[in-house]
């Protein structure tokens, strides 16, 4: 009786472990590369060319970067990753005053080494994210979700971005015609970097095409209330994703973003831009 016994507690022993990995969580490791294109602007601004300048495709962008990211065992809904990306391109320069474009700052041509930096986040079941990179950029995200079966989701999402060492500015004053004076008008102290309020709809149209829009309401960092709510923008987004492979992805996206509407001093700017990029993903969850 006593080795039976034993017997069945064996049993039940092999058994329950057997059970144990059948349910244990799996753990999710990838390792993504991308490129991300941006043309900068195609349109001109509401005042038109200053001094016989165009901004058309000033402010472009190329973006190149590699992100590993990992769940883990014993908590599956929580994930991590860490990306790295340089980016470069040419920025363009506007009047403070009149909102009028001025020209390329740092000159036209593409800036040859570009801004490399890092940045490492935790994401809690697809519903909220904390990042931080090494420009001392602190990101938080919520994500909420309706799935409408074959009609695709809806997801409502917050954006808060902060300097976790607030930024000074000097300002200078501008001439008639929006060049610096070189006398200074004050240091300017800006903690957050972005506040938004986005709806997200995405639905999948044929196998292996998204099609996603993007309706932002947003505010850029300013250094008091007034300028937060004078940087008030509407931004709206619409992209067609491709995944040629589970690996490999393509997409293209049309940006409409207005800036300057709450701003009574400066002239409300329509502006237009393209995007795209490729991405590919090697999952080593077997490893």
């Amino acid at each position: 009786m006593k080795n039976l016994l034993i017997f069945i507690v064996a049993i039940f022993a092999i058994t329950g472990t057997g059970f144990a990995q059948d349910e244990a969580p799996a753990v999710n490791r990838s390792l993504s590369f991308y490129l991300d294109s941006f043309t900068g602007h195609l349109t001109e601004a509401s005042g038109g060319k200053v001094g016989g300048r165009t901004r058309i495709l000033t402010g472009n962008e190329f973006e190149f970067g590699m992100t590993y990211s990992q769940n883990f065992a014993t908590v599956p809904w929580l994930s991590m990753w860490v990306k790295a990306l340089i980016v470069t391109g040419t920025a363009p320069g506007f009047n403070k005053n009149t909102g009028d474009f001025m020209g390329n700052l740092g000159g036209a041509f593409v800036q040859p080494y570009g801004q490399p930096r890092a940045q490492v986040g935790v994401n809690l079941g697809g519903h909220a994210i904390f990042a931080m990179d090494t420009r001392g950029l602190l990101a938080q995200e919520n994500y909420y979700t309706i799935k409408l079966g074959n009609a695709g989701a809806l997801t409502f999402q917050s954006i808060l971005e902060l300097w976790m060492v607030p930024q000074v500015n000097e300002m200078f004053t501008t001439d008639a015609d929006g060049n610096s004076t070189g006398i200074g008008a004050g240091l300017t102290v800006t903690v957050v970097d972005l506040f938004e309020m986005r709806l997200n709809y995405e639905i999948g149209f044929a196998p292996g095409w998204t099609y996603r829009t993007k309706l932002g309401f947003r505010f850029g960092g300013n250094e008091s209330a007034e300028a937060f709510g004078q940087s008030f923008a509407i931004r709206w987004e619409n992209q067609v994703v491709w995944s040629v492979t589970p690996s490999f992805y393509t997409w293209i996206q049309l940006r409409y973003h207005i800036a300057n509407m709450a701003n009574a001093t400066m002239k409300t700017d329509n502006q237009l831009f393209l995007q795209a990029g490729l991405g590919y993903a090697f999952d080593f969850s077997k490893n």
